[in-house]
């Protein structure tokens, strides 16, 4: 006669379980408010929702630095299903930092091209909170409904432009695609749960851990399909067919949110499933090979397909590809040393690069949406003929985001390149190391030939603007995005040592 098993009593979470998602809290708060603000806030007055998700982004940040000096020691909340430590707190700073710039430069945008609606800030903040929570999941379930939660209020925004044609297609590839990638992504945890008896990455890893047979090709099937799910939100090659598309399609500042945010979060959950609870050796020589060959393949296709491009943010697009594939290099390295000890260099260099990514990629999706918010086309490389006689500042700035995404010294790329570069070659990984040496020198092409066409002398019929024309809010946001990719290349153990503490927090107990 079989026994049912008998479920807990549902109880109210205790103080500790909610201080453990206090930012998540605060950010899903702010986005129902939003909801209900929404309804009594007139047309002529919905910049103040924007100042109102700032407030709610500010508080939850708030939260997330005095959590990072509650969380010495990490631990697991509401029964291990999620993860309050520094590893996913770092990730919220990154997520919440590029998610205020965005909507600092989002009303001007909104208001310039008809479609500055209240909801446009409610699914900012639905998508950042799903985000968060998939930065800390430690289940697989959380992991599955926090992807849910960001996907769809990003489907939503990506067809924010209804008037645009190329806006709902581009909302209708990604529905599309997104919800084909999800299917891939259940069947990979249904598969790793039939094997492992469990959804917790605590407790994958111990069964993991104390199985004889962890190679089980069922359970490789499970990790096989688990990241090509995770592989999607990255956007690493081949499964990057959507990127190019959404990019161009979406409207700029929705671009410019979803290039850095989703790509953080993803990899937040990519580096804690895979690295930590699936890194031990009889598994890890298993998946390394599959990780390996979408690092190279993101590499080679993201710069390549780079060289053709004569739409900026089509440009970016494919840059972004190539920028996973850099980022997958700190996930390839092995995270237990032939000792059995944690080796934390790949993890550590890809926390670096997720920081100088957001702040580089955010400034250069920015200088678009600024110069689309005035009214001209910044999609096309010809209209960036002459950009620096036209708005030196805007170019300059423009200027050190290429070079800090093609890996130029003293910027936040050179050292983020270097950081996994090394971390490749201190693992024995030279080959690796090579190829993402050999892709970055090609991508110096199309960052410098953008560079070159900024600086080339204008048509006679094209207009001319000043810089004093430029918002203020937008004009803050290159400014903080320069100072942070200077910052994080010059200063450079100002986040290394920050990534340092946060990558204990990822390793389960």
């Amino acid at each position: 006669m079989t026994t049912l098993a008998v479920l807990p009593p549902l109880s109210t979470p205790n103080g500790v379980d909610i201080l453990g998602i206090l930012p998540e809290v605060i950010l899903g708060g702010g986005f129902v408010i939003l909801l209900m603000l929404d309804l009594v806030t007139s047309a002529s007055h919905r910049g103040w929702l924007a100042g109102f998700s700032l407030v709610a982004v500010a508080a939850s940040f708030g939260s997330t630095v005095w959590g990072w000096f509650d969380t010495a020691t990490p631990h697991t909340v509401y029964f291990g299903s999620f993860a309050y430590d520094r590893f996913g707190l770092f990730i919220n700073a990154i997520i919440l930092v590029s998610t205020a710039l965005v909507l600092v430069i989002s009303p001007q945008y909104l208001n310039r091209r008809g479609m500055h609606y209240g909801e446009y800030y409610s699914l900012i903040l639905a998508a950042a909170t799903g985000m968060m929570l998939l930065a800390g999941a430690s289940s697989l379930m959380v992991i599955f409904l926090a992807i849910e939660l960001l996907s769809i209020a990003l489907y939503i925004l990506s067809g924010f432009n209804r008037h645009e044609p190329r806006s709902q297609e581009a909302a209708l590839k990604y529905l599309l695609l997104g919800g084909f990638a999800s299917g891939f992504l259940l069947f990979g945890m249904a598969l790793i749960y039939g094997e492992t008896g469990h959804t917790q990455l605590t407790q994958i890893f111990s069964a993991l851990q104390s199985s004889g047979n962890s190679a089980d090709p069922l359970l490789m099937a499970g990790i096989a399909l688990l990241f090509v799910g995770l592989a999607f939100k990255i956007s690493a090659a081949p499964f990057h067919t959507w990127t190019p598309d959404v990019y161009q399609g979406a409207p700029t500042s929705v671009t410019t949110f979803m290039s850095v945010t989703t790509k953080v979060a993803a990899f937040a959950a990519l580096i804690r499933v895979f690295t930590y609870t699936l890194g031990q050796p009889t598994v890890y020589d298993r998946w390394k090979i599959m990780v390996y060959f979408v690092a190279i393949t993101s590499m080679v296709i993201g710069n390549v397909a780079a060289l053709r491009q004569t739409s900026l943010k089509r440009m970016l697009g494919y840059s972004g590809i190539a920028q996973a594939g850099y980022i997958l290099i700190g996930v390839v390295v092995p995270p237990f040393t032939a000792q059995g000890s944690v080796n934390t260099v790949g993890t550590v260099g890809s926390l670096y690069y997720l920081a100088a990514y957001a702040v580089t990629n955010i400034g250069a999706f920015a200088v678009i949406t600024i110069m689309a918010g005035r009214g001209e086309d910044m999609d096309s490389y010809d209209s960036l003929r002459g950009l620096a006689f036209r708005r030196p500042y805007v170019a300059a700035a423009m200027g050190l985001f290429l070079l800090s995404l093609g890996g130029f010294p003293p910027t936040a790329g050179f050292f983020a390149k270097f950081f996994v570069f090394a971390a490749a070659i201190n693992a024995h990984e030279v080959p690796l190391a090579l190829w993402g040496i050999a892709t970055s020198a090609i991508s110096v092409f199309y960052y410098l030939r953008v560079a070159l066409l900024m600086y080339t002398r204008p048509r006679p019929e094209q207009a001319t603007y000043n810089w004093s024309r430029t918002s203020l809010s937008g004009g803050g946001v290159l400014l903080l995005t320069v100072g942070g990719t200077l910052v994080l290349g010059i200063f450079v153990t100002l986040v290394l040592n920050l990534a340092i503490l946060a990558q204990h927090g990822a390793i389960p107990s």
